[in-house]
């Protein structure tokens, strides 16, 4: 009964919203094993967490009309996405080499900022060239911010990040391993591979996808093929937005640091200045989905197209 009874009150006071199938399977399990699931739930059965800052992009004024391809903006719009925005000059990477080549420009282009978060940065050839371009462009006097996920750091190797630290890159982890365990966040985890410069300024560039920053994401590794991913770079407004989204996560990873409210200040101030697009211009949204987010956005998102 106690265990059941945790179950709801989390549940509930996060706002949890469960697919079907996993709460029938927690209750059964709390019922059955009470003692191996408490624990167990504790640890790992959180998976919606309270907001870490209204997105600063957010407006759900998006204007309705008759055309049935907005349906996905004023949707998302609806689950509290930010409103579309104007970009230029995209590029979809055709291959690992080409990636890398965008991910590199878009760093060493950097005069004002440059955010970069990534799952892993790996101990190898493309994490080295990486952290050398990053600790140049903080040489260089560029604010240099790098949030690397707690357990992907482990996983890539353990990269030494005291020489970035020592060149004047500022650096979190995101919830390391048994960090606040008590509170189920063992196995929240950051998959978000980002890299935005400039936001704010004429230059603002988002370079962005599925690929970590290893080896085996852009050049393959002896015997073994790159692996296949998607990844893309830009030019514009849209770019805000995934500023954004780096500025919440990085208040996350260290909500307790000074200075926090007057970056998301800043933050907000750069985003709700977006332009607003001319006919015929392309606009794009950034859909954040995960556990800062009351909805399963992009699940959502595809079941209705669906």
């Amino acid at each position: 009964m106690a265990g059941l009874l945790v179950y709801v009150v989390v549940s509930h006071v996060l706002h949890q919203r469960r697919h079907p199938s996993a709460a029938i399977g927690w209750v059964l399990f709390m019922f059955l094993l009470p003692y191996i699931a408490l624990p167990l739930y504790l640890l790992f059965g959180t998976r919606k967490l309270a907001r870490t800052g209204h997105s600063s992009t957010v407006d759900s004024t998006v204007r309705r009309n008759d055309d049935a391809s907005t349906w996905p903006a004023e949707m998302a719009a609806a689950l509290g996405q930010p409103r579309p925005a104007t970009y230029r000059a995209l590029c979809v990477h055709p291959d690992g080499a080409g990636s890398l080549r965008a991910l590199l420009e878009v760093i060493d282009g950097a005069q004002h900022t440059l955010d970069l978060c990534t799952f892993i940065l790996g101990r190898d050839a493309v994490g080295a060239a990486v952290s050398a371009h990053l600790a140049a462009r903080a040489r260089a006097g560029v604010r240099v911010r790098l949030l690397l996920d707690g357990v992907g750091r482990m996983l890539g190797g353990r990269v030494d990040l005291s020489v970035l630290m020592r060149a004047g890159v500022q650096v979190r982890l995101f919830v390391p391993p048994l960090h606040s365990p008590l509170k189920g966040r063992t196995n929240l985890r950051n998959h978000r591979k980002l890299v935005v410069a400039d936001v704010g300024h004429a230059d603002e560039r988002l370079w962005c996808g599925g690929r970590n920053l290893a080896a085996e994401y852009f050049e393959g590794q002896p015997g073994h093929s790159a692996w296949r991913d998607l990844s893309f770079d830009l030019q514009g407004a849209l770019a805000r937005q995934a500023a954004d989204m780096f500025q919440r996560d990085w208040a996350f990873a260290a909500p307790s640091v000074t200075g926090t409210a007057a970056a998301v200040t800043l933050a907000e101030a750069d985003t709700n200045t977006a332009p607003v697009a001319a006919p015929g211009e392309p606009v794009g949204q950034v859909i954040a989905s995960g556990p800062d987010q009351a909805d399963d956005t992009v699940y959502a998102l595809l079941v209705s197209a669906a």
